[in-house]
Order: structure tokens, then C-alpha cells, then sequence
């Protein structure tokens, strides 16, 4: 009972006699363009492709657009002319996904709306149902290591410039040059799909900065080795970061340790 409990947990939910889920693009604070499954799949461009998909282990089928066809539509054709601008990806659970616009510039990304083989979708093993949307990749090195997202559960999707989307968590004051710079990269890079910094990021991990910063609370010594990797901890969704060098890590607690002071946490 509690399994199946679960699973029904991770089922996006849609009332019945509700609308159909769509995904919503947004331009500033103005929505641009709204696309059900059935609109996709009306799409001149929709097909099925085939994906090496690493969330399920194995070759999945979809029923798919083309990432840029939609950006297109929402944006125009220009879209790819904005060489500042990066394209975030909300989902259900809170993760907020992001990618510069020359990397989704390449071929390659696909907006599933349909599992090609299962109706409904197919649970992973850990029981999560990527639809409504799903961002999927058609190259064989176009994975999240290599800076390509593959959010699930997407619903929103906005084009603006990181700094101007989150600017409470800049580390404002910083010398160009200093570790708390650095870490800002960083944590840009491998933290704020997840969580937010001073209530800018996203919502699926606790907010590192508010009401009270991490670096208060957490020495050094611990945050080191369970920032890289937190499963041998707890169980956590935390991914392991493996690829995080002792100094990337250094300059991440320099960046915490900046914003807690900046915002005068308790």
C-alpha cells in the first residue's frame, strides 16, 4: 500500500474535468505561448525518436518536438541572438533546470510529450513519471555532465539572463578575482536547479541563506565531504558531485560564507 501510495505521489496530477497540463513560456513576466500534449503533437515537426535515456537505464521511445522549434515559437527567430540569455526550465517538484542559450542553440533536444511505448508514461524505478513534458537529447554526448538538462515534469519554461533572475544571490561586493566569485560559479552551475540562496533558486533542497546561512550552523569539516558526496550520509535526492574539485568546494564555502555576512543571517 505505502509503494502504491507513492507512485501516486509522483503522477502529475490533473483534476478531473481540468484542463490538460501545458507548458507555459514566459518572456519577462508576460506569458508568450501555451502548448498542450495535443497542440505538440500537431506540430509539423513531431515524431517519434529514440533516446538513450539515463534516468531509466535503458532506450526509450517518445513522441517529441524540437526544443528550438518551440523556442522559436515562443521567442522568434532570433531567440538564439541572445548571447547573455539563458532558458530556465520549471518543473512540478520545484527543481528549476537551466541552460545557456548556445548550448540549446545545437541540435538534438526534444520536448517528449508522449511516451511512444507506454500510455500514461512509464514510472522509472524510483517511481517518478517524467510528463507532462520531459527534455530529452538525441546526441550521445549531450548529457547533464556535458551542461544539457534533462528536466522532468516541466511546466514552465522562461528566457532572461541569470543574474537578472536571481540577483539576491550575487555576491555582491566581491573582488572580481576572489573565491566568493568563484563560488558563485559554482554554485550557478551545480546548486540553484536545487536550492535557493537568499530565496532566488530553487525550491526541491532547503534555501542555503534564509533565516539562517548554512556556514552558521555547518563547520567546514563537514560540509566538504558531504557537499561531494552527501549519500554516504542520509538519504537524500542530493546527487553526488563527484566531479566538484577540493578547490571548487573551497570556493563554495566562500561563497556561502560571503552571502550569510552580506544578508547578516542569524
Amino acid at each position: 500500500m505505502t509503494l502504491i501510495f507513492a507512485l501516486l505521489l509522483s503522477l502529475p496530477l490533473r483534476a478531473a474535468g481540468g484542463p490538460a497540463p501545458a507548458m507555459v513560456f514566459v518572456s519577462g513576466d508576460k506569458e508568450v505561448l501555451r502548448l498542450t500534449a495535443a497542440d505538440m503533437a500537431k506540430r509539423p515537426a513531431a515524431r517519434t525518436i529514440e533516446v538513450e535515456d539515463s534516468f531509466y537505464k535503458t532506450r526509450k521511445r517518445y513522441k517529441a518536438v524540437p526544443l528550438k522549434d518551440l523556442l522559436t515559437a515562443a521567442y522568434g527567430g532570433s531567440w538564439g541572438e541572445n548571447v547573455l540569455g539563458e532558458v530556465f526550465f520549471d518543473a512540478l517538484d520545484g527543481y528549476r533546470s537551466h541552460a545557456r542559450v548556445s548550448v540549446l542553440m545545437n541540435d538534438g533536444g526534444m520536448i517528449a510529450f508522449a511516451d511512444a511505448d507506454a500510455p500514461g508514461w512509464q514510472p522509472t524505478a524510483k517511481g517518478i513519471v517524467p510528463g507532462p513534458f520531459y527534455l530529452v537529447w538525441t546526441g550521445p554526448e549531450q548529457s547533464p555532465a556535458k551542461g544539457y538538462p534533462w528536466p522532468w515534469q516541466v511546466t514552465g519554461v522562461k528566457m532572461t539572463v541569470l543574474e537578472d533572475e536571481y540577483p539576491k544571490a550575487l555576491p555582491r561586493g566581491a573582488a572580481p578575482d576572489s573565491a566568493a566569485v568563484r563560488g558563485w560559479t559554482v554554485f550557478k552551475r551545480s546548486c540553484i536547479s536545487c536550492h535557493s540562496m537568499s530565496g532566488a533558486g530553487g525550491t526541491l533542497g532547503p534555501d542555503l541563506n534564509e533565516p539562517r546561512g548554512i556556514t552558521r550552523y555547518q563547520k567546514k569539516s563537514f560540509l566538504k565531504p558531504f557537499i561531494r558526496k552527501a549519500s554516504s550520509y542520509r538519504r537524500t535526492k542530493m546527487p553526488d558531485f563527484d566531479d566538484l574539485q577540493p578547490d571548487d568546494i573551497d570556493d563554495l564555502i566562500s561563497y556561502f560564507k560571503h552571502m550569510t555576512n552580506l544578508a547578516g543571517t542569524k
